[in-house]
């Protein structure tokens, strides 16, 4: 790849719309490609309809039955994706619409090698969690954006709700593991989107280091760093109800973080991927409390917008 692109996970949900009204905007502001990406699940039908052995009822009936739903699930992806194209067109997106069919998490993955980003829409959850998620993805089943969390090798930008205009980017770090990388990569991204960054420091209480001290070796380290305001929050805060409780030489209230994208980080530990607050990703999407959150994969390196003129991101264009 030598330019941006996007890939939008497509579907008829109303947050979807949300995701691609996000993304025609990305696409304008980093003059990106675009591709629409819709998969028909054949899998899960499957799953649903047939059975491995007949029982009471003949095969040929549930082999009928999956046929006719995949026909149906056929006629309503042609259908979206004219929808889709139609206004994609009418705001001069630079995109294509593609169609696959199968395991939708796994079509997705294989289409986001080719891409630098994927943006999906995803229905929030009005409650808070209450069981032990240590092991939750064994128990529970995942939505497609939760999945992606978990397996998207790009960073996935995941929005559930109307999104306003950004006004900042605020980059999530474990005071107990820095990855220059990661935090280059997201000041490029802040650059390319022309937004001011400000580096929100998670406290897991394993470091007894002085916030001062803490923050002059961060900025000694990279100094890139130099200007760009940094605050500390506590993890258990941030997970369990939704506000950050921000404090250090940034004034950085909660409500600026509620226009805010949020950059949080996940890395492979052990064969299990799991974000700074070291939960899964799966859990943090499930009962995320913000309009869009981009989870970023340590290991993934790229510099948006290079050599691109600069033009701000405002959400209310679209």
């Amino acid at each position: 790849m030598t330019e941006d692109s996007i890939l939008l996970a497509l579907s008829g949900s109303q947050q979807s719309r949300y995701a691609a009204e996000v993304a025609w905007r990305l696409s304008q502001v980093l003059r990106s490609k675009m591709t629409a990406h819709h998969v028909i699940d054949t899998h899960n039908a499957w799953q649903f309809i047939g059975q491995e052995k007949p029982g009471f009822l003949d095969s040929e009936l549930y082999v009928n039955a999956y046929q006719g739903l995949c026909k149906s699930m056929y006629i309503l992806a042609e259908e979206l994706a004219e929808a889709y194209t139609s206004d994609a067109k009418r705001l001069s997106v630079d995109d294509t619409c593609i169609i696959d069919e199968g395991n939708p998490m796994k079509e997705i993955c294989r289409r986001a090698d080719d891409h630098n980003l994927v943006v999906i829409g995803h229905r929030p959850q009005l409650n808070t969690p209450q069981e032990d998620t240590t092991h939750y993805t064994e128990f529970v089943r995942l939505s497609l954006a939760e999945s992606l969390a978990i397996h998207s090798p790009r960073p996935l930008l995941i929005v559930q709700g109307e999104c306003k205009s950004w006004t900042s980017l605020a980059i999530m770090i474990s005071m107990e593991h820095i990855n220059e990388k990661y935090i280059n990569s997201c000041l490029d991204l802040a650059n390319a989107l022309d937004l001011p960054a400000s580096l929100i420091v998670i406290e897991c209480g394993g470091i007894e280091e002085e916030l001062s001290e803490f923050v002059s070796d961060l900025r000694s380290a990279n100094n890139r760093l130099i200007g760009v305001p940094i605050a500390f929050t506590n993890a258990k805060q941030g997970l369990s109800d939704g506000a950050w409780l921000v404090t250090g030489d940034a004034d950085i209230a909660r409500n600026g973080l509620d226009s805010a994208l949020i950059v949080m980080p996940t890395r492979e530990i052990a064969n299990e991927r799991l974000t700074v607050l070291t939960s899964s990703p799966a859990v943090f999407v499930r009962y995320l409390k913000v309009p869009s959150i981009l989870l970023w994969p340590e290991e993934y390196v790229y510099s948006f917008g290079k050599a691109k003129q600069k033009r701000k991101f405002v959400g209310a264009d679209i």
